[in-house]
This record gives C-alpha cells, sequence and structure tokens, in this order.
C-alpha cells in the first residue's frame, strides 16, 4: 500500500489507502480521514458549527461525489516538497474527475453544441435537496439501525452499506470535534451573548449528532453541520420539516437561532429555502414558523437564501398578505409557486399525489421532491432561438463556420409555412434528442464512477435499495432540461408566418440573407420585424397560438426521453444569469434582434421591451402554454413600479393578479418591486444605489453587481411595468 507523506489531502489519503476496492467504502474511508483533521470552525456571534474544505483539492461535492480538482493537484504537485504524494492522487483518482471524465464522453458535436451556445446537457451534477434533518431527528444511531436493518435484507457484496457506516463514524467523529472546539473558545469568549452561544454549542453536541436533537436550536446547529458538510445547498421545506421542533421549543431561544440561521444562510449564498403548501387533500400547511420566516426576511432584507413560497386555493389570505409585504420590499423575495400546476405536473410522470405535493424548489427555482429524488436539477438547456437560427440556415452555425444542427433543408425550398416551421421543431427536436444523451451519458459516469454517502443516508429508496444517491436509489429519477430564448423563437416564428407566408413581404431566402448580413442593407425589413406587433406577452391570438404550440411541443417532447437514473425528462425556463450570453450567442433574428444586441427573454415572459400592454396582458398570454407539462419551473419574471405597488390600490391589484394567474393555471411568479428612475440611476452612480436588489431569471441579485447587458435586461422590463 501507498504510505503518503502529506496531511493537506485527508480525504484522498483515506480514498486511495482503503482495503477494498470498492467506491462506496472508499469514500467511507476518505470522509472518516477528512473528519480527523477538516477545517471546522464554531461562529461565535451566531453560535453555529462549520465545516470546510478550503485547502483541500479532493473532497465530496453535493453535485458529484468525490471530485478531485485536478488542477489544483497539480499546483501543489509543482510547489510541493514531496510532489509524488500529489502525482499519485492525480493519477489514481482520475477515474473519478467528473470534470474530464464526463466532457471526454462528449462527440465532437455535442461539444460544438456547448461551445456555440445552442445548449448544453451533463456537465453540471446537479442539486437536490436530502433530508439532512434526519440527522437531527434520528441521530446517526437512528440511521445506523435503518442501515442495518437493509443490510440484512440486501446483503452487502459491493460494500454500499459499510461505506455508509463508515461515513456516520465520520459525522460523530465531527461532531466530538466541534464539542471539543466550543468548550475551548468559551474559555476566552469575548461577551456574555458569545458565551451564551457557543455554550449552546458545547451543550448539543455533548449528545449529538449520535442522539438526536432536543430542540429547534439544537437542531440548527446539527443541520448546519450536515449543511456544511455536504457541500451547502437547498434547506427545501424548512418550515414542514423544523415545524416540531419549533413547537416544542423555548420562542425566544428559537426566533434566535432563526436569526443567526439567516445570517448563515445569506453569508453563505445558500440556495432555496421553501415555505408553505398543500397537501393532497388541499388542506393548508403553513405553520407558526412559516410567518417567522417571512417576518426574519422582512427584518433583514437580504437577496439570499433565495426564498419561494408554494401557493393553492386554500393559502390563507393572512399569509398572502403577509407574502406581499415582504415582496414590497423590493429584495424579489419570496418567489411564488402553484401547487395546482406544479402537482399535476409531477404526478403526470407518476409520482404519486402524496409525494407530488412534497416538492420544493432548489437551485434558483427548478423543482424536487424533497428526500425522495434526484431529478437533475438541472441536467441541460436548450437555446430555442438557436434552433431558429438552424433552420434558416440548414443546421448551419454561422459564427463557428460549421454545422452544428441536423440538417433540414434550404431556406429557399421552404415554400410553405408548414415546412419552415416543421424544420425549427425538428431542430428543437435533434437539440433535444443530443442534450439529453449528452446527459445521460453523464449520469452514467456518475453512477459507476462516485459514491455519495450522505445524501444516499437522506434520501429514501437508497437505503432500502442499497443503491447511490446517483446509481438509481432515489425514488424518482427524472430529469430536467431548460428552454432558453422562449419568447426569441416564438417572435421570430410569428414574423415569419405574418410578414413572410401571409404578408409576403420578404422570401425566407431574403430573411436568411438579412440576418447573415446582420440587417446591413436591410434596414427596411429590420424596422418591420423590429416594430412588429406579433411580440409575445400582449394578448395577441396570433401570437400566443405559436407560442403554445411551440413550447408545448418542446416540453411534451422531452416527456418521451428517459433519463439513465430510471425517470423520464421534462422541460422548464430558468435562465439564471444567462439571457444575456444566450442573446449574444444566437447572432441576429427574425424577432428584430440584432447580432450585437443582448437582450434576451430571461423568462417565459416578453422579451424585455416588447410587451407594451401591461402585466394583465403578459398573463393571459403566458396562460395559454400548459403549465403541466413542465416540471423544472416555469419562470415568470414581472417588475413593478415600486410607489404603485406600495400603495392600497397597488397591493388589492397585485394580490388579484397573481391569485388570477394561479386560478388560470400559471405556474410560477418572480416579482421585482424598483422604480425605473433607481435603475437608471443606478447605472450611473453605482455605490449610491448598492442596496437595490432585483430578480434575474429565477434568482435576486444586487442590481449593481450584474453585466451592463443584464442591467438593459432589467431596466427595458421595467419601464413597461409601471401601472397595473
Amino acid at each position: 500500500m501507498y504510505k503518503f507523506s502529506i496531511t493537506d489531502e485527508p480525504f484522498a489519503v483515506g480514498y486511495l489507502t482503503a482495503e477494498s476496492d470498492s467506491i462506496y467504502v472508499r469514500c467511507g474511508r476518505g470522509y472518516v480521514e477528512l473528519a480527523k483533521t477538516m477545517n471546522i470552525s464554531v461562529d461565535g456571534k451566531l453560535g453555529l458549527p462549520l465545516c470546510g474544505f478550503e485547502g483541500i483539492a479532493v473532497a465530496p461535492t453535493f453535485s458529484g461525489g468525490q471530485s478531485p480538482s485536478i488542477y489544483w493537484l497539480e499546483v501543489k504537485e509543482k510547489n510541493s516538497d514531496t510532489p509524488e504524494d500529489y502525482r499519485y492522487i492525480i493519477e489514481n483518482m482520475k477515474g473519478v474527475d467528473t470534470r474530464s471524465g464526463v466532457w471526454d464522453a462528449f462527440t465532437e458535436n455535442e461539444k460544438d453544441i456547448i461551445n456555440s451556445v445552442s445548449g448544453w446537457g451533463g456537465t453540471w451534477g446537479g442539486h437536490a435537496v436530502p433530508d439532512l434533518i434526519d440527522f437531527a431527528i434520528l441521530g446517526t444511531d437512528g440511521i445506523r439501525e435503518k442501515i442495518y436493518k437493509y443490510q440484512k435484507i440486501n446483503g452487502d457484496d459491493d460494500g454500499f452499506y459499510e461505506g455508509l457506516l463508515l461515513t456516520l463514524d465520520a459525522v460523530d467523529i465531527l461532531g466530538r470535534r466541534l464539542h471539543a472546539l466550543a468548550k475551548d473558545m468559551l474559555l476566552s469568549a469575548e461577551d456574555e451573548k458569545t458565551a451564551e452561544k457557543l455554550q449552546r454549542v458545547a451543550n448539543t453536541f455533548e449528545h449529538c449528532p449520535v442522539k438526536p436533537a432536543l430542540s429547534f436550536a439544537e437542531a440548527v446547529c446539527v443541520y448546519v453541520m450536515l449543511f456544511t458538510l455536504d457541500g451547502i445547498d437547498s434547506p427545501g421545506h424548512f418550515d414542514l420539516y423544523m415545524k416540531d421542533f419549533w413547537e416544542r421549543s423555548d420562542y425566544d431561544e428559537s426566533r434566535e437561532a432563526l436569526e443567526d440561521l439567516w445570517m448563515f444562510f445569506h453569508n453563505t449564498r445558500t440556495w432555496n429555502l421553501c415555505i408553505s403548501g398543500s397537501d393532497e387533500k388541499g388542506n393548508d400547511l403553513s405553520n407558526p414558523l412559516t410567518y417567522e420566516i417571512l417576518e426574519v426576511a422582512r427584518k433583514y432584507k437580504f437577496n439570499t437564501p433565495n426564498l419561494t413560497m408554494r401557493c393553492h386555493k386554500n393559502t390563507p389570505l393572512k399569509l398572502w398578505e403577509s407574502a406581499y409585504e415582504t415582496i414590497a420590499l423590493g429584495m424579489g423575495l419570496p418567489a411564488l409557486y402553484n401547487d395546482g400546476a406544479v402537482c399535476p405536473a409531477l404526478i403526470s410522470l407518476g409520482i404519486p399525489p402524496e409525494d407530488a405535493h412534497l416538492y420544493v424548489m432548489n437551485g434558483c427555482n427548478q423543482i424536487d421532491v424533497q428526500g425522495k429524488s434526484h431529478m437533475g436539477l438541472e441536467d441541460g438547456e436548450v437555446n430555442l432561438g438557436m434552433a431558429v437560427r438552424y433552420a434558416l440556415f440548414n443546421g448551419y452555425n454561422t459564427k463557428l463556420g460549421k454545422r452544428i444542427g441536423v440538417e433540414t433543408g434550404d431556406a429557399s425550398d421552404f415554400d410553405t409555412f408548414e415546412k419552415f416551421y416543421g424544420a425549427v421543431k425538428e431542430q428543437i427536436t435533434f437539440l433535444c434528442d443530443t442534450i439529453c444523451a449528452m446527459s445521460n451519458k453523464a449520469q452514467k459516469f456518475y453512477a459507476e464512477k462516485t459514491a455519495n454517502p450522505l445524501r444516499s443516508m437522506t434520501i429514501e429508496g437508497c437505503i432500502e435499495k442499497g443503491r447511490d444517491y446517483k446509481n438509481k436509489g432515489p425514488l424518482y429519477g427524472h430529469g430536467q432540461i431548460l428552454a432558453e430564448g422562449v419568447p426569441d423563437a416564438v417572435n421570430s416564428v410569428a414574423n415569419i408566418k405574418k410578414l413572410v407566408y401571409e404578408e409576403k413581404r420578404f422570401t425566407l431566402e431574403e430573411v436568411r440573407k438579412a440576418l447573415e448580413a446582420d440587417f446591413e442593407g436591410y434596414e427596411f425589413m429590420y424596422s418591420l420585424f423590429r416594430s412588429s406587433p406579433y411580440k409575445f406577452g400582449n394578448d395577441n391570438d396570433f401570437v400566443d397560438e405559436i407560442a403554445a404550440d411551440l413550447i408545448n411541443f418542446y416540453n411534451g417532447y422531452l416527456r418521451t426521453i428517459p433519463t439513465y437514473r430510471g425517470g423520464f425528462f421534462s422541460g422548464g425556463c430558468s435562465p439564471f444569469d444567462r439571457a444575456a450570453r444566450n442573446g449574444a450567442a444566437v447572432g441576429a433574428l427574425p424577432s428584430g434582434k440584432r447580432d450585437s444586441e443582448t437582450l434576451y427573454g430571461d423568462s417565459i415572459g416578453a422579451v424585455p421591451g416588447s410587451d407594451v400592454k401591461g402585466p394583465t396582458a403578459l398573463l393571459s398570454s403566458c396562460l395559454k402554454l400548459d403549465h403541466t407539462l413542465p416540471a423544472s419551473g416555469f419562470i415568470l419574471n414581472l417588475k413593478f413600479d415600486r410607489a404603485l405597488f406600495n400603495s392600497p390600490k397597488g397591493k388589492e391589484a397585485f394580490l388579484s393578479l397573481c391569485r388570477g394567474y394561479f386560478d388560470g393555471g400559471g405556474q410560477q411568479l418572480s416579482v421585482t418591486v424598483v422604480s425605473a428612475e433607481e435603475l437608471l440611476d443606478a447605472v450611473k452612480n453605482p455605490d449610491a444605489h448598492r442596496n437595490i436588489i432585483v430578480r434575474v431569471g429565477g434568482y435576486s441579485d444586487y442590481f449593481v453587481n450584474l453585466t451592463p447587458e443584464l442591467q438593459e435586461n432589467v431596466i427595458e422590463r421595467t419601464v413597461n411595468f409601471s401601472s397595473f
């Protein structure tokens, strides 16, 4: 066995010196060695324990199991007195390097799809919402009992259960270290409040994590330890799984712990915390903790964590009003989701109603079933605007100078709209097929090469089946491919149908040449395309029928493609901060977009600035799409003027607008409250407006932190929503 002299890569040392060929046992040994020496700390101001991977190049990550950073290992090798140790790690862990391993599995065409920003698949390991609170509810002893039960039933030929048990040993080691650290820090506590919080940590880890937590504050301590060890992802349905702890604990202590936790979530850029919702019988799930969370969000006015509230027909008016008061402060939070659309979308994938109603949001806004699924989150994206380009250029990418899409024929041969539209759908089909194939290659790689013990212990199905979280262990293994450029593609098809095939202003060959020239010499065509009234988001049936057919086709087709994990893909729309990048890559479009212009749809709503009839018309257009087909978050970003929104009329109109949209079958709403004047001044004087928060493609961020292209996107959408 190789003898290491280094001490700064404990996970790799444990993994590579384990006397087993099982990746699960190796990973468990890695956790044990990691737990002995990894950086831990106790935040005396917040009273929270933290586990960190600072300085470690090989560590377990939430998205891909054990994930060696070959680059940082090579840096260490170059600057070390014992380079042979790092070289040994590099050579022997290349097989689990998810970055290069997945990339090497792609064909040249698949790599071209990514490089051209036509889409991507499989290059991101994905979010999930494991039930990490199980460590506070059951303790490691309780989880061990479950593992022993199924180990006896299933056997352990591949070492899966042994790896889980070793990881539990590692968690116990961390608990003992945190207990000792908190007691030691107590000796030099700076003030009474810090001493009180350190004592709380010390008291918690006298019996936790081996035994269950006794109070809300203790459960928060245990949760944060596991949350940081897992890599900091999404808390999920916090008010639901912490409800019992909250109800049986001292209010003042619990409220302080909640505020400390909120600070921690913000400081660590925690992803998505979910509140409220309904069960399968329509009963409201909100509780006193739901309202406390909204109150804390209003108190601190942070842009993170990304807070989401599930809504339904029986959501109390009091909760609607509390959400309104929070949104009115301008944080873009909470985002609102409709059980009436999301649950049917999940049920149609074969998820039972009782589990469909346990859905939460993950990452920016993708949909997951907490503690029961691994549904990609997300598995890839398709740039729908690029599908229109490829239909016009026979699959050829003019920027890269090569064919990337499928050959669908010369545009001059499309003598009917149906032939052109068929080519667009064929390009969409090709991109979906290819990107899903890329995702499945990655899913297979993860299943065979990685181990994820923390998530395998806290996601139902894994222990029961004896299968890893990445290897078909969870109950539900569906996938999610997001659409980019939704309104841009729709507007392009609508302009071509109206101006080329119905009004015969131009031929399709002339349009193709104009796009190739970026409308230079085709100014009249550009003007007509640009000023065309056939733009999605204005309650225009001509455009909206195209939108419904095109987007429902996209979302429906994905549902026919199986995932390696044992489910099916579905669609969604969540551009994150990539809208401008997608717009820049796609080039000129028949929507009236020039190559240099980066305004591009950042949700299922209108292209920024093209919706001129107000939010009611926009919502009407969006409701013509089928919101029960996409199961990955169908984002609609709205922006309202601060003064009007914060008036009695604004409150009444907004609540009516939201409930009307959800009653009509809409899936999601994200709202920014700000004035266009503030944003325009913030562009010129950023230091004077560093507290302005806006909603961008499914998450909230400070306006001054956005790129100029994204700032333009936000400003254009704000100008047109000054009134209800």
